[in-house]
Order: structure tokens, then C-alpha cells, then sequence
């Protein structure tokens, strides 16, 4: 089994895992645009863990006032006791404003909470 990581201009568009010969992964690696990685797949599986009654969705924005420059992300579950300042902390200074710029966000705003 193998793992193969896709990236077209420094992005990742791309994650497969397949079994094959080592002539055939470098048959794919020739066919594909990028840069192509591929790594041996040492394990997988395991065991899942209780999921929880339900699912603590949050949809955050964050950006730089300065610059105007804003993004949004989304925290597909957040532990039931995490709080917003919590969540803020992290993001604030450490996250970029935008998509498209280097800008650490200044400010962090809850769009959506779902419980």
C-alpha cells in the first residue's frame, strides 16, 4: 500500500492511497502534474473512538482591521467545554488574515455555533 500527495503550485489537491507495484506508482507519478510524493503506508485502521451526542460545529472569521483583509474557517467539531476566548487565543496572531496574504488576523468573530 502506498500514499500519494498531489500538490500543483505549493497546494495539495490530491491525497490517494493505493495498492500497487513500484512500477506502477512510478507509472502515476509520471502521469501526474506537480509535484507528486509517495509514501509507504506503514498502517491504517484503528479503532474509533464514542462520537459524542452531538456535533459542536463553529464557523469563525478572522482578519487584520489594518489591512481590511478577512478570511473564514470552519472547526468541524470543538470539544463541548472549549469556549470562544479559548478558540480566539489560538487564532489571533497566529492565523493568517486572508487566503492570499501574510498578515497575521488581529480579531477573531463566532459566525455559527451548532450544538
Amino acid at each position: 500500500m502506498a500514499y500519494i500527495k498531489q500538490s500543483i503550485k505549493g497546494k495539495s489537491v490530491a491525497h490517494i492511497t493505493v495498492d500497487a507495484t513500484t512500477a506502477v506508482l512510478a507509472g502515476l507519478q509520471a502521469i501526474l502534474e506537480g509535484e507528486v510524493m509517495t509514501y509507504d503506508l506503514k498502517a491504517s485502521g484503528g479503532s474509533v473512538s464514542v462520537y459524542p451526542a452531538s456535533l459542536n460545529k463553529k464557523k469563525m472569521s478572522c482578519g487584520d482591521r489594518a489591512t481590511k483583509v478577512s478570511c473564514s474557517f470552519t472547526i468541524p467539531h470543538a470539544k463541548s467545554t472549549a469556549r470562544i476566548s479559548q478558540i480566539e487565543a489560538v487564532v489571533i496572531g497566529a492565523f493568517d488574515a486572508s487566503y492570499d496574504v501574510n498578515t497575521k488576523a488581529d480579531y477573531a468573530n463566532l459566525l455559527y455555533d451548532r450544538n
